[in-house]
């Protein structure tokens, strides 16, 4: 017994040690797996936008009601010949009678008995019959149409923004548009490599950091900046003080790409999406004796814009803007101007806040929506479907930026998610219902808007500029169809050629716009210009 006791008390710690190695082997790989599936979480844009917007409820907003005739210019139809009208019999396919008073259940939950329910079909066969149609001959399903002409949507391919190359994803974004940037030290190598050298915007070297990069000066060398350490340093020559800030300008840029998309007929369905970047700078020479003086100052700016429309609703779905402001003249303070504004409710009221010191900036913004308003649309000249359309999903805007004295930059991305829906009709007649099929994509898309303009050194020698910039873009629109329908559906063996009659209006159907890439990109490589005090005989007047 106590031999028995002693080889499960073996066992159980053998088993217990394997099982500890086995958590210690297999642990960090799914730990591994855990994180990774988490950061590929996070990062996703519309994760993290479906997250925010889980924070706050539904927007929910209904819109007036809107009524297609068979007149409107863009519903069109087939007319036929009335043909002549047949009256069902209450009896099944074989020829039996059904009783009146038998109580059937319609698809819609409904409950009505075989007489109310004949009553009800012949209706609405005498009024089919009048358009040409009936429950005997079940052929086509789609018998109207709300046109959109092809120039809006397959015409406009060819003047969408054509890519220059691949979509970046984030992390290439990210690393494309950092502020530090390595330059090799001209001189020997050593063991094989060159010594290099980091630069990043001048305000947020350290002081000994700052002790460090001014004994170096740069120059372009083969399209690459070089860095070349020198132990001799020109005087920086002021010979009117009291004029500093009438000095030229060296550089000056102000440059804004903006795109858009745009696809569709406002009078049935369209949707248009834009994007704008804008870096500015302007650089004045430099005095390292009086640094207060100096006029150099930076902007950088992002925009957002995306409107539709719904059968003539227009919605405006997103506008946003954020711009980074540090001003020539030192005693000003910097600023951030930020609005965001989605399907008519203030995300982030414009407002502007200023800062004497660096500043920097993340926020994601997002909400969810849901705009609908009731449709009556003929199907057939007489036969209406009346129900609900309407587009929900969700819109944002995440940013993240940095000023300082020396730089601002700038990410900001729009995020757009908006698919449109239908709601089932009411009856239109006795046993005729009305209901939506969709699987239509309004907007899907980002936006990856970047800008950045600095200065990264300077001295009495020469100043390094940087500047850079990424538009690209990953967007659907108007991708599917949406379609409001009648049917008849017979629980009782009346015989129809088929258990459900269906006649469909067609409100969109398009392959739509599918399409990512890169607008723009910049390529940051610093660039050097000589700090040379040249002064001009008039005042020159600066952004202050």
């Amino acid at each position: 017994m106590k031999t028995t006791t002693i080889l499960k008390l073996k066992r159980n710690l053998i088993g217990l040690s394997i099982g500890i190695l086995a958590l210690a082997f297999s642990s960090p790989l799914q730990s591994q797996v855990v994180r990774d599936h988490r950061t590929k979480k996070e990062t996703d844009p519309y994760t993290r936008l479906k997250n925010e917007a889980k924070k706050t409820a539904v927007q929910k907003s209904r819109m007036s009601p809107i009524e297609i005739s068979q007149n409107d210019p863009n519903w069109k139809g087939k007319t036929k010949a009335a043909i002549k009208f047949v009256p069902f019999k209450l009896e099944d396919k074989k020829g039996n009678p059904i009783p009146p008073n038998r109580k059937v259940t319609l698809k819609n939950g409904k409950v009505i008995t075989a007489l109310q329910l004949l009553n009800e079909t012949n209706a609405l066969e005498k009024k089919l019959n009048s358009k040409g149609y009936s429950l005997r001959i079940n052929d086509e399903k789609v018998v109207s149409r709300t046109v959109t002409d092809t120039k809006f949507l397959d015409g406009r391919r060819s003047l969408a923004p054509k890519s220059i190359g691949a979509f970046k994803k984030e992390a290439e974004v990210k690393k494309f548009m950092s502020l530090e940037r390595q330059v090799q030290v001209a001189g020997p190598s050593f063991n094989g490599r060159s010594q290099m050298l980091t630069l990043k915007p001048y305000s947020s070297y350290t002081q000994s950091e700052r002790d460090q990069i001014n004994k170096y000066d740069f120059s372009k060398v083969s399209g690459k900046v070089i860095a070349q350490k020198t132990t001799k340093r020109r005087p920086f020559k002021d010979f009117r003080t009291k004029r500093i800030g009438n000095l030229a300008k060296l550089y000056e840029i102000n440059k804004t790409n903006n795109k858009n998309w745009g696809f569709g007929n406002p009078d049935t369905f369209r949707a248009n999406l834009e994007g704008s970047i804008t870096r500015f700078a302007k650089i004045y020479p430099f005095d390292p004796q009086n640094t207060a003086n100096n006029k150099s100052e930076f902007r950088v700016k992002a925009t957002s814009k995306a409107t539709g429309s719904l059968l003539g609703k227009s919605i405006d779905i997103l506008n946003a803007s954020c711009q980074f402001h540090a001003p020539s003249n030192v005693s000003k303070k910097m600023s951030a101007t930020i609005s965001v504004k989605a399907l008519e409710m203030n995300l982030f009221p414009p407002k502007s806040t200023t800062f004497s010191q660096q500043k920097s900036f993340s926020k994601t913004y997002g909400r969810s929506f849901d705009k609908s308003f009731p449709l009556r649309v003929p199907i057939l000249p007489g036969l209406d479907f009346v129900g609900l359309i309407g587009v929900k999903g969700e819109v944002g805007f995440e940013y993240e930026a940095k000023i300082e004295r020396t730089v601002a930059s700038v990410h900001a991305k729009p995020l757009i998610d908006l698919k449109v829906y239908g709601e089932g009709g009411l009856s239109l007649i006795g046993v005729f219902e009305g209901g939506v099929e969709a699987e239509l994509t309004f907007i899907k898309g980002e936006l990856d808007l970047n800008a950045f303009a600095g200065i990264f050194s300077q001295n009495s020698e020469n100043i390094v500029v940087g500047v850079n910039h990424y538009f690209g873009y990953d967007i659907e629109i108007l991708s599917g169809t949406i379609s409001a329908y009648g049917e008849a559906c017979s629980p009782i063996d009346i015989p129809f050629i088929d258990d459900c009659y269906r006649k469909e209006h067609e409100l969109f159907k398009w392959d739509g716009f599918k399409d990512s890439g890169t607008i723009t990109e910049g390529g940051f490589e610093p660039f050097t210009l000589k700090n040379i005090a040249k002064y001009d005989e008039t005042p020159v007047f600066t952004q202050e």
